[in-house]
């Protein structure tokens, strides 16, 4: 399941996942470099990775979207 990055406050993370559950983590369980919209999977020992290609698939697809509702 992957996760999206709200908000950051002092070292928490506000995290919303696909099924539109919240999910609060410490900043100190993501490994890598991660900010608001970033997107984030859960590891096999509990810690949550920056998952970059997910992140790119899913900009690609918004722009898609975003352009062919300007289409004519």
């Amino acid at each position: 399941m992957f996760y999206s990055i709200d908000r950051i406050e002092e070292e928490v993370a506000f995290c919303i996942g696909d099924e539109e559950e919240i999910l609060l983590l410490s900043t100190d369980q993501i490994i890598g470099s991660y900010c608001e919209g970033s997107i984030i999977r859960e590891t096999e020992d509990g810690f949550y990775i920056v998952d970059e290609d997910e992140e790119i698939r899913r900009r690609s697809s918004n722009f898609s979207l975003a352009e062919s509702l300007f289409d004519e």
